[in-house]
């Protein structure tokens, strides 16, 4: 699969680029085209779908992150697009493994991303995530993945790894069973509406 990181609504009109995938989709040179949603405006990809320009699409769609359950992965689902969830752990914190006195290297990109309160407010809503699993048998780790594989539209879901040994907790999380509905019902409460979060701190 050819991927395209990342498109913007602005193309939506005159999608040149995939115009040119899809003759070297025609002459066998590539089997399938991606494209990855943009941070802020995850919808952008819709009418892409709608129109038979993708056959995949890779999105944010975490236990904070859940507006694509709205629109995003039903379209998706309607048209036989693939669905590539990233960031199912939003960074990092939704692993539980941060505290909000946490430093992060100054080259690493969560320095930006969690810039200002915006550690501190994540690292409290996972608490109030970690509570709500304690009966569970899951930890927040497999939580957070289960949870991105839970809606049908999910073919598959990229989670971040930085050894061997996360690689294979990651990896083992398929063979868990599916959350229990109510579990799930308790996880979208979580939602958290960010809009500018990359914008400012």
């Amino acid at each position: 699969m050819m991927q395209i990181h990342t498109w913007t609504r602005a193309w939506n009109r005159n999608p040149f680029p995939l115009q040119v995938l899809r003759e070297l989709q025609k002459e066998g040179k590539i089997r399938f085209i991606g494209v990855s949603t943009p941070e802020h405006d995850q919808n952008a990809l819709i009418d892409l779908m709608k129109n038979g320009w993708v056959d995949a699409v890779q999105v944010i769609y975490n236990i904070f992150e859940q507006e694509p359950a709205a629109e995003f992965l039903p379209v998706a689902q309607e048209n036989g697009i693939g669905v590539i969830v990233r960031m199912p752990f939003d960074e990092g914190v939704l692993t539980g493994k941060y505290t909000k006195d946490h430093q992060f290297p100054e080259d690493d990109f969560r320095t930006r991303y969690f810039a200002g309160d915006r550690l501190e407010r994540a690292v409290e809503r996972t608490e109030k995530i970690r509570k709500d699993i304690l009966d569970s048998g899951y930890t927040l780790p497999q939580v957070a993945i289960k949870f991105s594989y839970n809606h049908p539209a999910v073919s598959t879901v990229i989670a971040g790894i930085r050894n061997g040994e996360q690689a294979h907790m990651n990896a083992e999380v398929a063979e868990l069973p599916d959350l229990d509905p109510k579990l799930v019902q308790k996880l979208r409460k979580h939602a958290w509406l960010r809009a500018f979060w990359y914008a400012g701190k």
